[in-house]
């Protein structure tokens, strides 16, 4: 999604959508290696769902989340969630691995009001949306009851 565009207002959307939610610590990057490798130039990251040829090129990475402890993150970033069928399951998931607290950036390509929804739905607080471009940077904060 992000591969075709400049990755820098995306990311600067992204570090202030985690600085809003105060995720200090390990982050997980599911789908586009560039989005990972800018960010882990300021935070530790692991990139998941990554080509095994950007693996080589990324200190960290994994081929899904099936393998991180529950409540071990400081936040899921993931991209394309609003053209995800199965996107209850997904944000479940990502939500499994964030600590209490601890936030989930969705990033897409326009399709605002969905992925608002689809944060809502999926239980988030302090929902936040941030235009970069065509690019919206939806983020939330999960709670563990």
């Amino acid at each position: 999604m992000l591969d075709g565009l400049f990755i820098t207002p995306a990311v600067t959307a992204i570090a202030e959508a985690l600085s809003s939610a105060h995720a200090d610590g390990t982050v997980v990057v599911i789908g586009n290696a560039r989005l990972a490798a800018a960010l882990g130039a300021q935070r530790e990251v692991i990139a998941v769902g990554v080509s095994p040829r950007a693996a080589k090129k990324l200190p960290a990475t994994l081929d899904d989340t099936s393998s991180l402890a529950a409540g071990s993150l400081a936040a899921v970033i993931g991209v394309e969630v609003t053209t995800d069928e199965r996107w209850d399951a997904t944000l479940r998931e990502w939500a499994r691995v964030v600590r209490d607290g601890g936030a989930i950036v969705m990033v897409d390509r326009g399709h605002a009001p969905e992925a608002s929804r689809r944060a809502l739905c999926a239980g988030f607080t302090e929902i936040e949306q941030r235009h970069a471009g065509r690019t919206v940077v939806t983020s939330g904060l999960v709670t563990h009851l």
